[in-house]
């Protein structure tokens, strides 16, 4: 799914200029922003599975981009979890990740799986 969303990016005229500036905003951050940045999309196109990531990625940089110009450090932005930064972003925009995939289809299964038991064969322990 993700290389299907950079594939979209990478192969329009449009979808590469808008991939172009992105990137262009990018560059023209501090190099602590900029690192910063890129480790959090790299973050995010590993775990991310929908079409939101993009405006996530734009969102974030636009935070950076105030944060900067405020003079802020990197870590006063994101904290010094960035990984938690990073994910509670992902959860505000409630875009849909590989855990989050994972444990639906876990909890799925196993609720159908325990619906389809014997009544015999469930434990009957609880009072």
């Amino acid at each position: 799914m993700i290389d299907k969303i950079r594939d979209f990016f990478k192969d329009t005229k449009v979808g590469k200029q808008a991939w172009h500036s992105y990137r262009d905003r990018i560059a023209a951050l501090p190099p602590d922003y900029r690192l910063v940045m890129n480790d959090i999309q790299a973050f995010m196109w590993n775990i991310a599975m929908d079409a939101q990531v993009m405006a996530v990625f734009y969102s974030v940089l636009d935070l950076f981009e105030e944060g900067a110009a405020d003079g802020r450090r990197v870590l006063d932005v994101t904290g010094d979890d960035v990984a938690e930064f990073a994910l509670g972003v992902l959860q505000a925009v409630q875009a849909e990740t590989w855990t989050s995939k994972k444990a639906k289809q876990l909890n799925d299964n196993v609720h159908k799986q325990l619906a389809a038991l014997p009544a015999t064969e469930v434990n009957q322990h609880a009072k």
